[in-house]
């Protein structure tokens, strides 16, 4: 599997740069939140068994992206605006009794502790509820907007903003209607910045009991007391983590915003082309092919295209940005930072080598992710707090 964990990481960045990512915890961004629609995850576990699991499958041959990127020069499709000295606001999140009570509840959930069903009060913060939703944009059902048998803990933050403190107060069995206002910088350009409306039905709630049992035997604490804090300091290294993504996402939007940009057609093909070989390729491995993959995955050919569109954009962009910020400030990568990167994938995902990981990445897509990140980083660093 090891091979399949590359293409997602390292091939290209997937869906997930519409801002500055964090380098630091790509996995836990939240800059760029998707529709509220389950998402199957491959399996990241680098195990004897998921290996040979591999040999069993009939795996089809790998194509190659069909677009070749043309020469050109990036000065005739971006006008840098201000970039140094940007101002940005940052505000300190603060961890709340009910954020620890959510993650206790999300605790309990993932340790397959079984729940109690809640059928005399309507839904509360920290619930679990079981909900089918349609999302409607101008009226009409949008792609990888819809789910049934969902379930959600209220407060976890697992879908856009609005759109769970809406189901607080909701009743059993009922629909109700969420409103919601789409990101500015959401990955699908038809909705991002978009009002929308959710119909959703409550199928279920309910509430984990949290016990002394299974604070001492299954999370390792003596008291509940030592349990909450425990969850306290981690959720205050997340904030802390968060606020800095935030404040690189924001620096990044500001100066997208303040630069003319034209967006070559070719690159925007590429790209695009890049991604849906990109999966094509991973379906593959699976003896799938692509939309085969893709609907197994919980989504639809609809949604994927439109989500390849906006990732080519967003790349597209990126790629802009950088050659222009780092010709502009003389920013370059060096030898020993890539070196020093590249041996930190190849620990955290199992290689025994920088060589044996070089082999299955794209070292070409390798080094500028990281002189992205570099640009980033000198861009926090030229702004201003306010």
């Amino acid at each position: 599997m090891k091979k399949i964990i590359v293409l997602l990481i390292l091939s290209v960045s997937i869906m997930g740069i519409l801002a500055g990512c964090s380098k630091k915890d790509n996995e836990d961004d939240n800059s760029n939140e998707t529709t509220p629609t389950p998402v199957v995850e491959a399996n990241e576990d680098n195990n004897e068994e998921d290996d040979n699991a591999e040999d069993d499958i009939d795996v089809l041959t790998p194509v190659e992206n069909s677009v070749v990127k043309e020469e050109y020069d990036y000065n005739d499709y971006i006008k840098l605006g201000k970039y140094k000295g940007i101002e940005v606001k940052v505000e300190q999140l603060e961890v709340r009794d009910e954020d620890i009570d959510v993650t206790i509840q999300l605790d309990l959930y993932d340790n397959g502790i079984t729940p109690t069903d809640v059928t005399d009060r309507a839904v509360k913060h920290g619930d679990t509820v079981n909900i089918d939703f349609v999302g409607y944009h101008n009226g009409e059902p949008f792609a990888g907007g819809s789910s049934e048998g969902y379930e959600l803990t209220i407060g976890s933050k697992a879908f856009i903003d609005g759109f769970e403190e809406q189901l607080i107060g909701a009743e059993l069995n009922k629909e109700i209607d969420i409103n919601v206002v789409f990101p500015e910088y959401y990955n699908n350009t038809t909705l991002a910045g978009e009002p929308a409306v959710f119909k959703v039905k409550i199928n279920g709630i309910q509430f984990y009991e949290l016990t002394e049992d299974f604070i001492k035997d299954t999370m390792g604490f003596d008291t509940e007391e030592e349990y909450r804090e425990s969850i306290r300091e981690a959720l205050t290294a997340e904030y802390a983590d968060m606020n800095i993504r935030k404040k690189e996402n924001d620096i990044y939007s500001a100066v997208i915003n303040g630069s003319e940009i034209t967006l070559p057609e070719n690159l925007l093909e590429y790209y695009e082309s890049d991604l849906k070989t990109l999966y094509t390729n991973i379906a593959a491995s699976y003896g799938a092919d692509l939309e085969t993959f893709i609907t197994l995955s919980g989504s639809t050919m609809e949604a994927f295209e439109t989500d390849a569109k906006a990732y080519s954009k967003s790349m597209v962009t990126r790629e802009l940005i950088i050659k222009a910020i780092s010709s502009a400030e003389g920013i370059e990568l060096t030898e020993e930072e890539f070196q020093a990167e590249v041996t930190r994938f190849a620990e955290q995902y199992g290689y025994e080598s920088n060589e044996e990981f070089l082999e299955e990445a794209d070292v070409d897509v390798l080094r500028e992710d990281m002189l992205f990140y570099k640009v980033i980083d000198f861009l926090v660093a030229e702004s201003i707090e306010i």
